[in-house]
């Protein structure tokens, strides 16, 4: 009988001990997975190397647009038919100078390590050229400007012929004549002053950050170039209106 109390009495025990244990385990929370610090890390470098990887293909199409550009200008500097020998040397020296810059721009572009050295290779292929803003414009109103001086030169032959035309008439030629004719030298003198000196400032303006000075700079040029083609078109059409009642 004592055995059998002292064996239900261990017996009790063990139950009270085991629940206790249970109850212990039960009451503590879940171990869940700590963020590995090895794997936050992984993580950051692939995003980095992500923007890295799409910076620099940005950088890369930017760089090459502006590398096309010039040597699609090169190729109208090549084969206009207005240039002067100096004007389309000068224009072919400016451009060269900036694909000798960019070209080697473009693979130290490719090989950035860093977001940082990307943007600043971009930073300098814009300030440091400026194709689209300056080395486009400078080489369509110097190609204008040259088409416009060799329009002159035409007319004013065109004048001087229409000159002696006129001196044969009665008289001079009528009022309605002289008055053709004095405008025809007019808009064709207008015109010669107006892009007189354009080609020399044209090619003098240089690149640099401040986008709204090179804009400034070229403004009164390409103004210049339209009041010149307005001047030319209303001379020819003084010549032309002189040469029909000349016939008449």
């Amino acid at each position: 009988m004592k055995a059998a109390r002292r064996i239900i009495a261990v017996a009790a025990g063990a139950a009270i001990t085991l629940g206790a244990a249970g109850a212990a385990y039960a009451d503590s929370p879940a171990a869940t997975p700590s963020a590995s610090p090895a794997g936050a890390s992984g993580k950051a470098a692939a995003g980095a190397a992500a923007r890295l990887k799409v910076d620099k293909a940005l950088a890369s199409a930017r760089i090459q647009g502006r590398i096309s550009t010039l040597h699609s200008l090169s190729l109208a500097v090549q084969d206009s038919k207005y240039l002067t020998s100096d004007e389309r040397s000068a224009l072919s020296k400016q451009i060269n100078s900036d694909l000798s810059g960019l070209t080697p721009l473009a693979t130290r572009m490719s090989g950035a390590t860093t977001v940082s050295a990307v943007r600043t290779d971009e930073t300098a292929m814009v300030d440091d050229y400026r194709v689209y803003m300056l080395m486009a414009p400078q080489t369509r109103l110097v190609d204008a400007i040259a088409a416009e001086t060799d329009a002159a030169t035409t007319l004013q032959k065109a004048d001087s012929a229409l000159q002696q035309l006129l001196a044969k008439q009665s008289g001079g030629g009528t009022a309605q004549q002289k008055s053709e004719l004095a405008d025809l030298q007019s808009q064709i003198t207008q015109a010669q002053s107006a892009i007189g000196n354009d080609v020399a400032t044209v090619l003098a303006i240089q690149p640099g950050p401040d986008a709204s000075s090179i804009e400034s700079a070229l403004a009164p040029n390409k103004s210049a170039v339209k009041s010149a083609r307005k001047d030319l078109v209303q001379a020819r059409q003084d010549a032309k209106e002189l040469r029909t009642s000349l016939k008449s």
